[in-house]
């Protein structure tokens, strides 16, 4: 049976160190490649080899749209090319429902035998139809579903707890963004999301609990 720490993800840029993720006991590194100092597929792949020296899965993901949560947009000719380059490199990839390169994505992950998490993300508020969203996401064979919709109430919150739970069975990730949201980050993993996200030094979304303090908090109430 696996710990609840195998579903912490840790959320890096190339700032943090080795040495202080080593011992933080976390399950998978979103690397977020798109918040590096450089997006040179070159400088890119050097941080993916140094932190598969850690010998935790890695994440690969790139946010390009402000309506994703990008800080910064660049082309999707050169998202591909960081892609392309990185990809062999690492586990899995996160890559919008919205992306225009998805299919291109699904198709070369699967030939490398990669996993894909399919993602959508609300930043101004809940959406109207989660079941649509993730009826979508399967249709195109995502191996995780992950939606992430800032939280205007704990009304928002409880509907993104129900949905949960209601698709327990499916590879899900769910989260609600926002002040509000981050109690989101202790009580969906209860309902059936398999990863919750933290940071180490600097918060990547709103509503993230950073990982000291999220861990204490799993393990009061997810005891071994």
């Amino acid at each position: 049976m696996s710990t609840i720490s195998s579903h912490i993800v840790l959320v890096i840029t190339d700032r943090e160190t080795n040495a202080q993720i080593k011992k933080l006991g976390v399950g998978l590194l979103e690397l977020r490649a798109d918040l590096f100092k450089k997006l040179d597929p070159a400088y890119i792949i050097d941080q993916i080899k140094n932190r598969k020296l850690l010998k935790i899965p890695l994440l690969l993901t790139l946010r390009n749209q402000k309506k994703e949560g990008a800080a910064k947009t660049f082309s999707d000719d050169k998202k591909w090319q960081i892609i392309t380059a990185s990809l062999p490199l690492v586990d899995m990839i996160d890559i919008e429902l919205s992306s225009p390169l998805l299919y291109k994505v699904l198709i070369l992950a699967r030939k490398l035998k990669k996993k894909v998490i399919v993602s959508s993300h609300y930043l101004q508020g809940m959406p109207r139809d989660l079941e649509s969203i993730l009826k979508k996401s399967l249709a195109v064979r995502a191996d995780i579903v992950k939606i992430a919709a800032k939280a205007e109430s704990f009304n928002d919150v409880l509907k993104m707890l129900t949905f949960t739970h209601r698709h327990r069975n499916h590879a899900l990730i769910t989260m609600s963004l926002g002040p509000l949201g981050a109690v989101s980050r202790l009580v969906l993993p209860a309902a059936g999301s398999r990863y919750t996200y933290t940071f180490l030094n600097k918060p990547i979304a709103s509503g993230q609990v950073d990982v000291t303090t999220l861990k204490s908090h799993l393990k009061v109430y997810y005891p071994a």
